[in-house]
């Protein structure tokens, strides 16, 4: 289903002005890549009250993909604060933050580099820190507003695609009703309107779709009934703007490893000659080692630097 987008702006719907404040300068690259990572696939818990005279702090979760643990692993050694869970079941491992000193440190890091509704879980860490920490802060938190940045200046779609996006390969074969057709693809999907404040995810969406110069779609998904915005790329122009953009603003999970492959991919069907010599057998190799067929890791990537993450 397409779906036109309108113009809306939510970023202090649930604040006070006077925690509202403009974006900080000099950000990291990597700041904006962990807000991105978190948007993608992190939340916040922050306790209701006190319990039994115990109290407990926020805590601060990413979730990775079991075969990420490298990543989470460097993130928790970059932040210097925190622990890594294992969930076998859920081939998943979370990264968390629950000291007051890293919860702080995270704070800086996103603070201002927001750009979808769980910037509301940013604003209410800051208020319970201002609230239950200010004696052992030098000044107050304040609160910055959501990034409105064109997304090709920082790393926050880096981040977000690290979580939610996917690349894949098309590779059918002919038949007698229809030709083989070849073709690679790029996947970004996210629920519609957020769980705890019910605001839309329309804006940023709206934002991505743009600036990948394609549409906006909604997506049903029948076994939940629930709604999603897809953005689904093929043509070549959209993927050069994506290609271009993450060859400037590395990705640093497992899927920097299909994604190369994805270009290589796309570069073979570019120079036109895609059905002919021995190209559609290296595109189908190349899709025959991808997601969730992969077998082997190479974190090559994680050694170098970017920016100013020092892995």
């Amino acid at each position: 289903v397409k779906y036109k987008a309108k113009s809306t702006n939510h970023s202090s719907a649930y604040y006070p002005k006077r925690y509202l404040s403009s974006k900080f300068e000099n950000s990291s690259c990597f700041d904006s890549y962990l807000a991105g990572l978190f948007e993608a696939d992190g939340h916040i818990w922050i306790p209701a009250q006190k319990q039994s005279g115990k109290s407990h702090n926020p805590r601060f979760h990413i979730t990775f993909h079991s075969k990420d643990y490298p990543l989470a692993k460097k993130i928790l050694q970059y932040i210097g604060e925190g622990f890594i869970r294992h969930k076998p079941k859920q081939n998943a491992c979370v990264f968390t933050v629950s000291s007051v000193k890293g919860l702080r440190k995270i704070i800086h890091m996103i603070n201002g580099k927001m750009r979808t509704p769980k910037i509301h879980k940013v604003g209410l860490l800051i208020d319970w820190l201002n609230k239950n920490h200010k004696h052992n802060l030098s000044r107050e938190i304040h609160f910055y507003q959501q990034d409105s940045s064109d997304l090709a200046e920082n790393h926050w779609l880096a981040g977000f695609i690290d979580g939610d996006g996917s690349f894949g390969i098309r590779n059918t074969l002919a038949t007698k009703d229809s030709k083989r057709r070849i073709s690679c693809k790029f996947r970004l999907e996210q629920r519609m309107h957020d769980p705890v404040t019910n605001q839309s995810y329309e804006e940023i969406f709206a934002a991505i779709a743009n600036f990948l110069c394609t549409k906006l779609y909604i997506k049903n998904q029948s076994k939940t009934g629930r709604n999603y915005y897809k953005i689904e790329i093929f043509s070549k122009s959209s993927i050069s703007v994506l290609i271009d953009y993450l060859e400037a603003h590395s990705l640093l999970s497992s899927k920097l490893l299909d994604y190369t492959d994805w270009v290589k991919a796309f570069q073979l069907l570019s120079t036109g000659s895609q059905y002919i010599n021995d190209h559609p057998l290296q595109i189908a190799h190349l899709k025959s080692s991808m997601n969730r067929a992969r077998t082997a890791y190479n974190w090559d990537h994680l050694l170098k630097k970017h920016c100013d993450f020092h892995l």
